[in-house]
């Protein structure tokens, strides 16, 4: 059977129930379950952005196979906005309707790709509004009494702090291995935010390479406190989320908590709020290894490039972020968290500039965030 008629018969075989879930106005929208930050951010966006067309919230069925979802405990979360489903056979059975015409959204949200994607302009609208989601009561107490177990006090403040590891996504790998970071370049960064007072709580998986051993930072990835119940406490507690291009630290974001992202690529993912701040790593001439400026980058696909060979087809070698900017860029959220941090006249122009580089089609058009202030003094030359 041609893929045409198998489609032609889902449509006549799920037309019934397709009508009573519009007649109802049911949504279920299909979201990537099985990644951190889509099943963060697709359905954050989805219901902020019904809400602000219509102020209310819809009905609305998430689809969350049990075998295809990366957090779990998150999905008890999500139950105060959708009826969730887990079971694999009723997902398996009412996928279809996701893509039925008579249902169908076509809003990729943070799976656009090659186009403008609206997580940005939902954020934006969203404003000053409250997060979606807060910590449970019954979490919190978990979370505070594994804290003890980790080595903090009821009085200690900290950072989550991740840098994603080639053993997350074996499947994938060779297509987002440029999204890879060492977490030694974080330890400026690190050291700071102790030198404050702080601790740092290392997020990840047990795939990971272990952390230095540093006195104030907890190699949390490798614990055996580490589980989905706490990564939701640590994200959702954090001072500020500082990590790199890798999904999980929109968990802080979902539950109202800043972040301080380095090593962004391409150059039109940014991130999201208002409260946000972020590097991108620079473009580099694989053969003269001459940087290349955000012009020319941003006039010409390379913007929106998403992966690895992207990249290097394109001749493009990608620079991470130095450990002395990833510091700067922690030392600048935690000034800001903290009311002392001053912007003068020239780092409000370069924003200006920086964000007029992005045209609608860029990933990251619309946004509300910060790009790091030191970074863009430092890089001024690359910026029209």
């Amino acid at each position: 059977m041609s893929i045409s008629i198998k489609r032609l018969f889902s449509l006549i075989i799920y037309f019934p129930l397709a009508i009573i879930f519009r007649i109802f106005s049911i949504k279920i929208p299909y979201f990537h379950t099985e990644r951190i930050g889509h099943l963060v951010v697709d359905p954050e966006s989805f219901l902020k952005a019904y809400f602000l067309k219509n102020q209310k919230f819809p009905r609305c069925i998430l689809l969350a196979p049990i075998n295809k979802t990366a957090n779990q405990k998150l999905l008890d979360y999500w139950k105060k906005y959708f009826f969730v489903i887990k079971n694999k056979f009723f997902c398996r059975f009412l996928s279809p309707l996701c893509f039925h015409p008579l249902l169908k959204s076509d809003e990729k949200f943070a799976a656009s790709i090659d186009d403008t994607s609206s997580i940005y302009s939902i954020n934006a609208k969203w404003a000053d509004k409250e997060p979606l989601l807060s910590i449970s009561k019954e979490d919190l107490k978990f979370g505070k009494n594994a804290l003890l177990d980790l080595g903090l006090n009821n009085e200690d403040w900290f950072v989550c702090v991740h840098s994603r590891d080639r053993g997350y996504s074996p499947s994938d790998e060779h297509l987002h291995s440029f999204r890879n970071t060492n977490i030694e370049d974080y330890l400026e960064a690190i050291e700071y935010i102790i030198s404050k007072g702080g601790k740092c709580i290392r997020m990840g998986d047990s795939t990971m390479r272990p952390a230095p051993k540093l006195n104030g930072l907890i190699d949390y990835a490798l614990s055996p406190f580490k589980s989905e119940q706490m990564d939701i406490f640590l994200c959702s507690q954090c001072l500020f989320f500082l990590g790199g291009n890798s999904g999980i630290f929109e968990l802080s974001s979902l539950f109202g908590r800043p972040v301080a992202i380095a090593n962004m690529a391409p150059m039109s993912i940014v991130a999201r709020g208002s409260e946000d701040i972020s590097i991108p790593m620079n473009y580099a001439d694989e053969h003269s290894g001459e940087l290349i400026d955000y012009k020319s980058i941003m006039e010409s696909s390379k913007s929106n490039y998403r992966t690895s060979n992207d990249f290097i087809d394109a001749g493009i070698s990608l620079i991470p972020n130095t450990p002395y900017e990833i510091k700067e860029l922690a030392e600048e959220q935690f000034l800001k968290i903290n009311n002392a941090y001053k912007s003068n006249d020239e780092d409000i122009i370069l924003q200006h500039r920086y964000k007029a580089m992005f045209r609608p089609g860029h990933y990251g058009y619309g946004f509300s965030s910060k790009i790091g202030e030191k970074f863009l003094k430092r890089y001024s030359r690359l910026i029209p």
